[in-house]
């Protein structure tokens, strides 16, 4: 992994999507890039040693990689999303600001990238939370593995497009109340009043 961030901190602009299929002709896979997030997190930590202009290439990085992550569907947009509010909210820690950093790390602009990524509407996400609520209370012994028996590993997991608001909605709080714009304050809040209802 920390050669692949090497090679990755060396590419000329514009050149990451060209790597990224050059190194994995076949595709990537989540972990991979789960990883390459983490990697450049802990890079941009207040806690480590770096120039300001180190931290500013790692965060503006960051946000290239998981936007490109998304675009080749290596990663779900709602894990997109999540990766770059926490990033955005890493960077509010910085004081002084780190300065140079895209639109999509301020507040703002993770915040209403992150709303896009939302796949259901509110009224439809509290229609999923009512019915998977039902579905656990009418569940049989089939539902659930059985206890000291063996499970059989699944190739791929499904996750519903409930799954990802509520992922999404977790990572809001992070940096909500720093955003200036009203419209995407009154979205978030709109959002987050029917948290508790899901």
């Amino acid at each position: 992994m920390e050669s692949d961030l090497r090679e990755i901190r060396g590419l000329p602009e514009g050149q990451l999507a060209d790597w990224v299929t050059r190194r994995f002709p076949g595709g990537t896979s989540p972990q991979w890039w789960l990883s390459i997030f983490e990697c450049l997190e802990a890079s941009s930590t207040p806690l480590r040693e770096a120039t300001p202009s180190q931290r500013a290439d790692d965060l503006n990085l960051a946000a290239e990689v998981i936007l490109l992550a998304v675009e080749l569907e290596g990663v779900r947009a709602a894990i997109g999303a999540y990766w770059m509010l926490r990033i955005a909210a890493l960077s509010l820690r910085f004081d002084p600001v780190v300065s140079g950093l895209p639109s999509i790390l301020t507040p703002d602009g993770s915040v209403e990238w992150a709303l896009q990524q939302i796949p259901l509407t509110r009224e439809r996400a509290i229609t999923e939370a009512e019915i998977r609520k039902g579905e656990y209370l009418n569940a049989g012994e089939d539902f659930y593995a059985p206890v000291g028996g063996e499970v059989t590993p699944v190739d791929e997991v499904a996750f519903s497009g409930l799954h990802d608001v509520e992922l999404i909605l977790s990572a809001l709080p992070w940096v909500c109340s720093h955003v200036e714009d009203e419209k995407t304050e009154s979205e978030i809040r709109s959002w987050l009043e029917i948290q508790g209802d899901l």
